[in-house]
């Protein structure tokens, strides 16, 4: 695992399982390389576990291990989305922004998401793309929710929360081309203030 890894973002800890470390580490080479390019020889390495292990914990074997991964990504981001009740819907998108941050310049912009490496492998693994497709739509649902509690209208809540997703996601993908914070920071910014609008002046 490379010095800056984005496993220690996403985790939190050293103290885990064979198997969740396999887990995390798939998470972090399909968020650099994609589903395609990631084998399972360079999760075994990754995460030294034995290799006769692998088909022990996911007798599924890559398919079952890369799902996996996706979904352990992408309920790191679900867990900040659900948990941050007492966050305005602007606050919680700055904080969203700032989990990203941190992973870009902490892996110097080698590390993207791994949900949409998951969305984007649809040909070669559609049960990962199937998964990492129910995790975006969970995303969105969960921001939709937060806006209706604050007193949005749900269809508009809802075209909210979609646009806030894939601005998001949009903005790590032109981090990593021009190696920069910049967009990111600028649709954080644009995205707290429509919340705010649809909040405040509904």
């Amino acid at each position: 695992m490379a010095p800056h890894s984005a496993e220690s973002v996403i985790s939190g800890s050293d103290e885990r399982g064979p198997r969740e470390r396999m887990i995390v580490h798939a998470a972090d080479l399909i968020g650099r390389d994609g589903v395609a390019a990631t084998s399972i020889g360079d999760v075994i390495s990754a995460s030294s576990a034995p290799r006769g292990s692998i088909y022990h914990h996911f007798p599924g074997g890559k398919t079952q291990l890369m799902t996996e991964a996706v979904r352990y990504a992408g309920d790191f981001i679900a867990e900040r989305l659900s948990r941050r009740a007492t966050l305005t819907p602007a606050e919680t998108v700055r904080e969203i922004g700032g989990v990203w941050r941190r992973m870009l310049v902490n892996t110097d912009y080698q590390f993207g998401c791994p949900v949409i490496a998951g969305g984007l492998a649809r040909r070669g693994e559609p049960e990962v793309a199937d998964a990492a497709a129910e995790i975006l739509r969970r995303w969105a649902d969960l921001i939709t929710a937060r806006l209706v509690v604050d007193g949005v209208d749900s269809e508009r809540a809802d075209s909210l929360a979609n646009l806030i997703v894939a601005a998001i996601e949009g903005a790590v993908a032109l981090c990593q081309t021009q190696r920069s914070v910049e967009p990111l920071d600028r649709v954080i910014t644009e995205l707290a203030a429509l919340c705010d609008a649809a909040v405040y002046r509904r």
